[in-house]
């Protein structure tokens, strides 16, 4: 990869034998660990006057950038935001022991999104009063007739709840009550097709269905952040280190090591590079 600051050009390579190793332990019987090539940056040339005149003349800018090199790093830039997204939303739902799903649904074609995100604000406060510190990942999902709806991960709920001048009512019904009141003439409802017990499954399968949103949504050229937001909380970051004269093989079983020390649920990915190595485990909580 090369880099052009300002005059001075510089190739940048992935230095022999040194990697990073971040390590997230996420509580809740789940770890995360990353293996990357460290990359060494190396100064080539300077460009002249001459050099820069002609980039001008073309179109390019200071940088050594064209109108298609900005385009291409737009689109970059939009796809590592996405990634972000969907690893923020991952490592929420681990961290907050979210695992259970609601669909939050409308009987009206509802094609205005502000005002699907006042409902669903309103919705979380009305809640609150039942269930204090209520902690939750929503993403919001437009379907192809144009109509919004929401997807929020959330804690098991209580069997029963209380309700008006019942005692305790069952916390489906309550929930229900609750959207459908806010909703009011759009005609709110939970998504009874996906019920099973509110759709329980473990935090790391819940993140994976809730993340694929996030890039659904750089499909479809929107923000991320008009796709997704989530209660008041924060992620512990992640202990990074650098190792020199070691070789990936050795990275990847350290990072075995530290995910998956125990019975539990694995998941890996490889870049077609071999540059960056990715595990995630989800064991019993701890």
């Amino acid at each position: 990869m090369r880099r052009i600051i300002g005059r001075e050009v510089f190739d940048g390579k992935p230095v022999p034998g040194e990697y990073t190793l971040t390590l997230h332990e996420l509580g809740n019987g789940h770890r995360e660990a990353v293996v990357s090539d460290v990359i060494g940056w190396e100064h080539v040339a300077t460009l002249s006057d001459v050099d820069l005149d002609h980039f001008r003349a073309k179109g390019y800018d200071d940088r050594g950038l064209s109108a298609e090199d900005h385009a291409e790093r737009h689109l970059a830039n939009r796809r590592r935001a996405a990634r972000r997204a969907t690893t923020r939303v991952r490592r929420s739902c681990k961290w907050l022991a979210l695992d259970t799903m609601l669909t939050l649904t409308y009987r009206e074609n509802m094609l205005d999104q502000a005002r699907c995100k006042l409902h669903m604000r309103e919705f979380i406060r009305r809640l609150r009063r039942l269930i204090p510190g209520f902690p939750y990942v929503a993403a919001f999902e437009r379907q192809k007739r144009g109509a919004w709806h929401v997807h929020l991960a959330v804690q098991r709920l209580p069997l029963w709840l209380p309700w008006g001048s019942a005692v305790k009512v069952k916390s489906f019904n309550v929930i229900r009550a609750i959207w459908r009141d806010v909703t009011g003439e759009c005609g709110g409802n939970i998504d009874a097709s996906r019920r099973k017990r509110f759709s329980q499954r473990s935090p790391g399968k819940l993140a994976a269905y809730l993340s694929k949103y996030m890039l659904k949504a750089f499909e479809d050229g929107d923000d991320w952040s008009n796709r997704y937001t989530a209660s008041a909380h924060t992620v512990p970051d992640g202990v990074k280190a650098v190792f020199t004269g070691t070789s990936m093989r050795e990275m990847v079983e350290l990072a075995y090591a530290f995910a998956a020390d125990g019975p539990c649920e694995v998941g890996t990915f490889m870049s077609r590079f071999g540059d960056l190595f990715f595990i995630s485990t989800e064991g019993p909580p701890g």
